[in-house]
């Protein structure tokens, strides 16, 4: 795997790919705000979330910059088999956040694989070879608020 490590800050950056879980339409109404916020920063943003439904939810609107994949889409080693998903893990986005607040092998194997320079994830001792920046996640943690500390801390790199 040919990756180019980056120490880039949000200033600098002008691409950004969010993993995240899709459990219910909360998470979605939550991750389409976010998407939102760093939109605002003027960074191009691209999203791959995974359900462990077997369908696409009706409330997922799909966007050109969003994908998705379902368990079924899941082979039995639980690696997506997606056809966006290897365009994804060869595109270098500048920084990859990974928003699971819980163990997903599929967006794990994602991570773990993208291009992308800057990796930000969830701290666990058993991942520190997947992300370039671990953050601690206490067990009452949401997705809003561990993107408030990405962003605190990726807007301190580097300055």
């Amino acid at each position: 795997m040919d990756r180019k490590q980056k120490q880039i800050n949000l200033d600098s950056a002008r691409t950004i790919v969010l993993l995240y879980y899709l459990p219910d339409e909360a998470a979605y109404t939550v991750a389409e705000s976010i998407v939102g916020r760093f939109s605002e920063m003027n960074l191009k943003v691209s999203v791959v979330c995974y359900t462990d439904l077997k369908i696409v939810p009706h409330y997922f609107i799909p966007k050109i910059s969003q994908n998705i994949f379902t368990a079924k889409d899941l082979s039995w080693r639980y690696h997506p088999q997606k056809p966006f998903v290897k365009d994804f893990i060869e595109t270098e986005y500048d920084i990859l956040i990974d928003l699971s607040l819980t163990d997903h092998l599929p967006l794990l194997y994602c991570a773990a694989l993208s291009k992308a320079g800057l990796k930000v994830g969830r701290f666990q001792q058993d991942y520190l070879m997947f992300y370039d920046l671990m953050i601690h996640a206490s067990a009452e943690e949401t997705i809003d608020s561990f993107t408030g500390q990405v962003i605190h801390y990726l807007r301190r790199i580097n300055n």
